[in-house]
């Protein structure tokens, strides 16, 4: 590959060592070390009541522990714990510190580390998918050391400001921890040792509305029904009961989660439905020839009505049908009841967001961002490429806003992190400007084999904010898992990684951009996407000479979660057979999307070489959004 616009060829030590904060850097100065074991001798002054001193041992025995190879999970878990259950607020950059120390994925481990790599996974991954919570819990029973890395790369892509020491994200999920075990604790059968209540609060935070009580029928409606001293006491377990709401984003409406005793009198936990804590025995005995469970349901309706939505338009329908004649049907009861569970069960397979935050939620600086492996010059290398701007914002015309968004002249700054195997950082630098355009940056980094993961960053200083973070968003971000790096074989072609975007237009100049587009990710259904590839012929062809390949360009389209063994598929939508020289040859396809259905998708691209049959497949993901 031939960079066709200044960037910056950044090379760096692989023996890097990030700075390491002294004792003195956290309350109480230095700690003598002792030979117990650091993790039971910080758990001891904690328990003790010595917080400060506890946490300060374990910051003090981390480098020790670095260079045995010992690093402890345990340690990393406490430690963040211990700072939000305390509010040392000072001390929550080096909480989010160790806690990614702790997962540095180092084995062998012994059975104390595999079972709090397998805890910490639990309480990760509930905020996911229920799939991917499955994938990693086998996982983690096998490779406690994938896990690690996989729980220590949920939390660095969920930062929200990837420049900076503290995951604010990560010591908000602690938080939500912490008050969940303080506040939701019936039982402990949630991974963070409380009750399903604390799952939906770690999951989602406050609801924003809850009632709560006991369900039962109150003594004037017994005697208006009949319903004998003898009977009450079989059936009307009281159950307890709560609802929690949450508003549904973008949208006027909410998502409802029912809570109660199964069975009436079983344990507290997440239902799908009344029908779950109603007692069984209500269901087989009749009273006035009427099943007994639907009195009680419409009298525990009556209670849960007070939450409205659903639950008061059930009980309005079962007062209709109880009320609406002189004598209740037994079969039109049994009919409501059913349509009930039905109800329930299709609001239960619903979709729901897998985790809420209003760090999540927040506007981010708008970044498109693409990094490829390339050869350059036979040389594996990783380009880097970014554009970006804050967002959009209503003009404010003669003191009020106007009917029109504008945006204001901006400075951007782009940052790459790269971190290694283990997801340690071992280098950081800013990208180049493109063509004196600071919203359009590239970097080519050598690719070091160490190299596994890089982030790509974006903020903005707004002329007339004086600091980055006035412009009221965070830092926009994107993160690419980086593969082995490529080679020049002497037998077999090689091909880079897939480079997507706009291409060019009068509107959109590329003048210095190292490839015939302007990278994106996201397009609209009437953009051309171009995809951008090279094709590297061995290292035995002569130069200037040409060869036939196949290529097939297909669309994955993502119906569920991406699992890292899933497999690569995708119905094709341009087969071609095209000549590429040697010894690189730069390729490029337009997409017309006009026709694709909006949603998430992968873009597959499958090289094969007519001649010897060798095949390379390269895989990008996109969306495609709603016009």
């Amino acid at each position: 590959m031939a960079v066709k616009a200044p960037g910056l060829l950044l090379s760096f030590a692989l023996a890097f060592t990030p700075g390491q904060a002294s004792a003195d850097t956290l309350p109480g100065g230095a700690v003598q070390q002792t030979a117990t074991d650091p993790w039971q001798a910080g758990l001891d002054l904690i328990e003790a009541g010595d917080v400060e001193g506890g946490l300060l041992l374990w910051y003090d025995a981390r480098d020790g522990l670095t260079a045995a190879g010992a690093e402890d999970p345990r340690i990393g878990t406490r430690f963040i714990e211990a700072v939000v259950e305390h509010e040392l607020g000072s001390l929550t950059a080096a909480a989010t510190e160790m806690f990614f120390w702790g997962l540095s994925g180092r084995g062998p481990y012994s059975e104390p580390i595999r079972d709090e790599i397998l805890a910490e996974g639990r309480r990760t991954f509930v905020l996911t998918d229920t799939l991917v919570a499955r994938y990693w819990d086998g996982v983690g029973r096998e490779d406690p050391e994938a896990l690690a890395i996989a729980i220590k790369q949920f939390w660095i892509e969920r930062d929200p400001t990837p420049a900076t020491p503290l995951n604010e994200r990560l010591v908000e999920h602690w938080q939500r921890i912490v008050h969940a075990r303080r506040n939701y604790v019936y039982n402990h059968s949630s991974p963070f040792r409380t009750d399903d209540r604390g799952v939906l609060y770690v999951k989602y935070g406050t609801p924003d509305r809850i009632i709560r009580g006991h369900l039962g029928i109150n003594s004037a409606d017994r005697r208006s029904h009949g319903i004998s001293d003898e009977d009450w006491a079989r059936f009307d377990r009281q159950p307890q009961y709560e609802i929690w709401r949450y508003a549904r984003p973008y949208d006027r409406d909410f998502y409802y989660y029912l809570f109660g005793n199964i069975d009436g009198t079983g344990p507290f936990q997440q239902v799908d439905g009344l029908h779950r804590i109603l007692p069984s025995n209500a269901r087989s005995y009749k009273h006035n020839d009427i099943r007994f469970q639907h009195y009680l349901e419409l009298f525990y309706y009556a209670d849960l009505a007070r939450m409205g939505g659903p639950y008061g338009q059930r009980l309005a329908e079962l007062e209709r049908r109880w009320y609406g004649s002189r004598v209740p049907n037994e079969g039109s009861l049994e009919a409501v009841s059913q349509q009930f569970i039905e109800d329930d069960r299709w609001m239960a397979r619903e979709p729901r967001p897998s985790a809420s935050s209003v760090l999540d939620d927040s506007p981010k600086s708008a970044l498109s961002a693409q990094a490829a492996r390339v050869l350059a010059g036979g040389e594996p290398r990783i380009l880097v490429l970014a554009v970006s701007s804050p967002l959009w914002r209503p003009r404010i015309e003669r003191g009020s806003v106007g009917d029109s968004l504008v945006l204001a002249p901006f400075a951007a700054r782009h940052t790459v992190v790269i971190r290694d195997g283990r997801l340690e950082e071992i280098a950081r630098g800013g990208m180049l400007p493109v063509a004196e355009r600071d919203d359009l940056s590239t970097m080519v980094l050598r690719h070091a084999p160490a190299i596994r993961h890089l982030t790509v960053t974006a903020e903005h200083l707004v002329e007339g904010e004086e600091q980055t973070d006035s412009v009221g968003v965070l830092p926009g971000h994107r993160h690419f898992a980086v593969g082995p790096r490529l080679r020049r074989g002497e037998s077999e072609l090689e091909v880079s990684d897939l480079i997507v975007g706009i291409p060019p237009r009068p509107e959109l100049p590329l003048e210095g951009v190292p490839v015939p587009l302007l990278p994106a990710t996201q397009f609209w259904r009437r953009d051309l996407m171009r995809i951008y590839f090279e094709i590297y012929r061995p290292s035995t062809a002569a130069e200037g000479g040409t060869a036939s390949y196949d290529v097939r360009i297909g669309i994955d389209r993502l119906t569920g979660p991406v699992l890292p063994d899933r497999e690569v598929t995708g119905r094709a939508v341009v087969t071609v057979t095209i000549e590429s020289p040697a010894p690189d040859g730069e390729h490029f396809f337009d997409l017309d999307l006009r026709n694709e259905p909006p949603g998430d998708l992968r873009i597959v691209l499958e090289i094969t070489d007519r001649e010897t049959g060798a095949t390379r497949t390269r895989v990008t993901p996109v969306r495609i959004l709603a016009n």
